[in-house]
């Protein structure tokens, strides 16, 4: 049976997955913008819009997960209150603490920029700049 690995654990393997792929894929995009040319071909523009695209889309996801983790929080912090004042329509569940909400929260506003920049480093890894 796999161990759950702890919340500040998952964070720091998709900081280092993060901070590993984004040196790399930063600079392969900085030297085709360099090497496309005045008029870049549509390969490039392509992938200079994919880049944006890329950019506002996990921005989005990150808002969009940690203000889910956040009504998740919310809620359960409600359930208590309530379960506290009227123990007979509520049952009690334990809240994470402090520490393990806010890592929880940064894990799912960091999960979208590091998918996507992994993603980014396989592909453009893959691709040789002759082609």
């Amino acid at each position: 049976m796999p161990r759950k690995r702890s919340p500040a654990r998952v964070l720091g393997t998709q900081l280092i997955d993060l901070g590993a792929a984004t040196p790399s894929v930063m600079s392969q995009r900085l030297l085709r913008m360099a090497t496309a040319g005045a008029p870049p071909s549509a390969r490039d523009r392509r992938e200079f819009t994919r880049m944006s695209d890329e950019k506002v889309s996990a921005a989005w996801e990150s808002w969009g997960a940690m203000a889910g983790y956040a009504m998740t929080l919310n809620t359960a912090a409600t359930q208590a209150a309530l379960a506290f004042w009227m123990p007979w329509a509520f049952a009690a569940k334990p809240l994470p603490s402090a520490g393990d909400a806010l890592i929880t929260l940064a894990t799912a506003g960091v999960r979208p920029y590091r998918r996507i920049a992994v993603a980014n480093d396989r592909r453009l890894r893959r691709r040789t700049p002759g082609r």
